[in-house]
């Protein structure tokens, strides 16, 4: 029976199962194949797939709270979860950061680094479970969330005002 190929590395060109007629394929023809198919993998699967990055590397994620939606960039890890929105000149309108914590408990966040005022939305079980409005970036203090909550939304000071985001609204991506 013929093999093809490219899911091996040998070309039964006989038709025998054993094949008088064998071709094979060169060692360094074999790994280039290997590598051009994983960068294929990678290419197709990665953010050229419909992933949009922000410009920070972050994916982004359309959020809707209460009856307003923004695009906010997700942030997961260790490193981008402490570092959040620090050291940004602002936050456009529209716009904001969502915090996937590892667990549900109690959050505490800082404005370390901040240039620029926020709201806070934590979030839990797809409902807003608190808010802190208008937080200057010069608080010294820490904020913490009034139960424990696992997503924590930041947008520009006033955006909880402006859309009328209350606690309980529902929250959904």
């Amino acid at each position: 029976m013929p093999t093809l190929p490219f899911f091996s590395s040998r070309w039964n060109l006989g038709g025998q199962p054993n094949g008088e007629a064998e071709m094979r394929f060169p060692a360094g023809l074999r790994a280039a194949g290997l590598v051009l198919a994983l960068g294929l993998c990678l290419l197709l699967g990665g953010p050229a797939a419909g992933e949009d990055l922000s410009e920070y590397g972050n994916p982004w994620l359309w959020v809707r709270v209460g009856r307003v939606q923004v695009q906010a960039e997700v942030v997961k890890t260790p490193e981008k979860l402490s570092l959040g929105l620090g050291r940004r000149r602002e936050l456009p309108h529209g716009r904001g950061m969502l915090f996937f914590m590892p667990r549900v408990e109690v959050q505490h966040f800082c404005m370390r680094g901040m240039q620029f005022p926020l709201d806070f939305i934590w979030i839990v079980q797809g409902q807003v479970a608190g808010l802190e409005k208008n937080v200057s970036p010069a608080f010294p203090g820490t904020l913490s969330s009034p139960r424990p909550v696992n997503y924590v939304l930041e947008v520009p000071a006033g955006f909880a005002d402006t859309y009328g985001v209350k606690v309980g609204d529902e929250v959904k991506w």
